[in-house]
């Protein structure tokens, strides 16, 4: 057979990725089964079959699978959005009016009231919307202080706020004494007031819902005056999910050393019809948009591979997966990031904040089942809101890696799935009805162009610069990749605080992959490199037994500068010595009496004078 078992094919005329089952040589069939789903196998002619790798199923790929590109593999290059995400905001934003109104579906007037602009700025985004259709068409510049906004200093502010709240009521509530207060009050603390047109404009808008606004925000003037419906009604799969963090109720212990290591966080990713888990991510990180990337990536693929690698795929499934239409958080900073919201709108996901606990309680409660009802009856278990026995001591008890709650997260996540709710249906049935095969025909769950794209559009970047030696950013180094010899240069650089082994890099708007140097000797997640870097001493500081050498070095110094001093006395006084003994033999040379002189013999020798 020209395939293997369990390798992945594409089908001529079938939408989605199958796996090859068998050989019906006698009909001249392969049997093949749809990824991710749990339907049977079918029988489809050989010619209608081909390899992922060849040219052919390329373009039946792109034939069936219209708009979602090709996924690249994660080595590859990504590229950069060359817009902020305020203008990917703003941008995704004006396309939702303006495309209906180049489709003539809604009016002028009411555009203008939905995007609250003129008609001529309307009249120049029609215009270049018809030019180019797409969000790019409609990114704005860089927008100066709209008419009628006043920048009052916080003390003017708090003053104007308090006078139409005492001033301004009743039959005869006056500008005038609103205006007369600000003044002399601002007066009082040497601010300039403001315009008598702005007071006025204030008293204006001084409703009781302004009033509570201007006092407490527009949250508290949402909360108070707002009114929300029973519950939120969804018509199929995926048209709106919920995330949320929270710690869980479980201590985990270090691989190596058993030590326990404390309580991970739980980030889930939920959807609301089907009742169903869609991805999750467990780390020690706190809350970030690294966890949520982490998370939204399982979210948005297939599980088969995640099953296999943990050996779960032949007594586990987990069909769930899939790109949502709408996403509703709660307001945690980590939810919504800048670059997380440009993201969703970049893939169009409407990300919406929750209008009050309730109607966000759907995600808190699938985190509080998995917690309650499993992971509270592990050894190492503890509940957030327990009182805790005197003598009890559950770190005592602590047993599972963050690995194995990992992997019993996803077998609980299985199990849940195939609970009856209240209708009777489980949530695999509820994703079965809206996807999988059908009247003859298979529908898939809508994805993304690329995963790994959306992760690293999400992830939080770090700005740098170039090092002789690399790219070196909290204690890690990695290859310069791009930027060899460019040594001082800014470089913009994405990690992955699931695999620090790998960070991306832009250049000439791409997203570039390089690699860490030394990888063998650093863990893998940021989370077990932070527990590595703080379990030393700070940077700087020296171990006992270095301050020790310190102090016997100090000791030696002073010992030796102590002997030379001696040598050298020694020394001196050797030369002293030396220098009394010589003089002692010259002073007694000179001192010896001398010899009497010998009478002369023989002639006397003729001196100069003589004569002779």
């Amino acid at each position: 057979m020209e395939f293997s078992i369990g390798e992945a094919v594409l089908v001529d005329g079938l939408e989605g990725i199958y796996l090859m089952d068998g050989d019906v040589p006698e009909r001249g069939c392969y049997r093949v089964k749809l990824s991710g789903l749990p339907v049977p196998s079918i029988e489809v002619p050989k010619s209608k079959v081909h390899k992922i790798s060849t040219k052919a199923v390329e373009q039946i790929r792109a034939a069936s699978d219209v708009g979602v590109e090709n996924a690249e593999p994660d080595d590859e290059v990504r590229p950069v959005s060359p817009y902020t995400p305020e203008q990917i905001l703003v941008g995704t934003a004006r396309e939702a009016v303006i495309k209906p109104l180049y489709l003539g579906q809604i009016t002028k007037e009411q555009a203008e009231q939905k995007l609250s602009i003129g008609r001529t700025v309307l009249n120049d985004l029609l215009r270049r919307y018809r030019e180019w259709q797409s969000w790019e068409a409609l990114v704005p510049g860089v927008s100066g202080r709209r008419k009628g906004d006043t920048r009052l200093e916080d003390e003017v502010e708090e003053i104007l706020a308090k006078a139409i709240d005492e001033d301004y009521k009743g039959p005869g509530a006056s500008v005038v004494a609103v205006l007369n207060r600000v003044r002399w009050e601002c007066q009082a603390i040497s601010k300039n007031p403001p315009s008598a047109s702005t007071v006025e404009r204030r008293c204006a808008q001084s409703s009781m819902r302004k009033a509570v606004a201007n006092n407490q925000g527009p949250v508290a003037a949402r909360d108070k005056f707002d009114s929300f419906p029973f519950g939120t009604v969804t018509q199929r799969a995926l048209e709106l999910g919920q995330a949320d963090n929270s710690p869980l109720d479980c201590q985990a212990v270090d691989p190596d050393t058993g030590k326990v290591l404390g309580r991970p966080n739980l980030t889930i990713i939920s959807d609301d019809h089907t009742e169903s888990y869609l991805g999750f991510w467990l780390s020690y990180a706190a809350p970030s948009r690294n966890t949520l990337a982490n998370a939204f990536f399982m979210a948005l693929q297939p599980k088969d591979e995640l099953l296999a690698e943990f050996g779960l795929s032949a007594r586990f499934k987990w069909m769930q997966y899939g790109k949502l239409f709408r996403l509703r958080t709660d307001g945690g900073g980590d939810l919504n990031a800048k670059t997380v919201l440009a993201t969703f709108s970049k893939n169009d996901i409407r990300h919406e904040r929750r209008m009050r606990p309730q109607s966000g309680g759907k995600v808190e409660r699938k985190i509080g089942v998995v917690n309650r009802y499993f992971i509270q009856t592990l050894n190492g278990a503890i509940a957030s809101s327990r009182k805790i026995a005197r003598g009890e001591n559950p770190e005592k008890l602590a047993e599972y890696t963050i690995k194995d709650l990992f992997i019993l997260i996803i077998t609980q996540i299985c199990i849940l799935h195939e609970r009856p709710g209240e209708d009777g249906l489980t949530p695999n049935q509820r994703w079965m009805r809206d996807f999988g095969e059908k009247d003859g025909v298979i529908r898939t769950p809508p994805v993304v162009k690329d995963a790994t794209q959306f992760k690293i559009d999400m992830l939080h970047q770090r700005n740098i610069h170039v090092r002789r030696e690399g790219l070196l950013t909290l204690g890690l180094l990695y290859e310069p990749g791009p930027y060899w010899n460019r040594v001082g240069e800014p470089v913009t650089l994405k990690l992955d605080y699931g695999n620090l082994h790998r960070a991306w890099v832009m250049d000439e708007g791409l997203w570039v992959p390089v690699k860490l140097i030394n990888a063998d000797i650093y863990p893998k997640t940021m989370m077990e490199w932070n527990i590595q870097r703080k379990s030393g001493l700070p940077v700087g500081q020296h171990t006992p037994e270095g301050l020790q050498a310190m102090q016997e070095q100090h000791h030696l110094k002073q010992s030796l500068l102590t002997q030379r001093q001696e040598r050298r006395l020694q020394e001196s006084r050797d030369l002293e010595d030396k220098m009394c003994k010589i003089n002692q033999r010259t002073s007694s040379s000179l001192l010896e009496p001398k010899a009497p002189a010998k009478p002369h013999q023989g002639p006397i020798p003729v001196m100069m004078g003589d004569d002779l």
